[in-house]
């Protein structure tokens, strides 16, 4: 797995996170914050694509070659 996959991962684990448990925890007089969901998905956005990047730089190139006769392709 490359690094902007991983980090895609754990990106869209933290999104999964916010959206079952919420994005703010109070008990009594004191609260957590945890991720600010636009951030994250900004994130996941960038990461995704630096993902299909290194996926498509990695990928042999496939090659074509064609036969011509007299000129003409077959």
């Amino acid at each position: 797995m490359t690094t902007a996959a991983q980090r895609l991962a754990e990106v869209q684990a933290a999104i999964q996170d916010l959206l079952v448990n919420g994005q703010e925890v109070r008990r009594g007089d004191r609260s957590l914050k945890r991720g600010d969901l636009d951030s994250l998905r900004l994130l996941e956005v960038q990461y995704a694509e630096q993902a299909a990047a290194e996926a498509s730089a990695a990928a042999p190139r496939s090659r074509v070659s064609r036969l011509y006769s007299r000129g003409k392709g077959i």
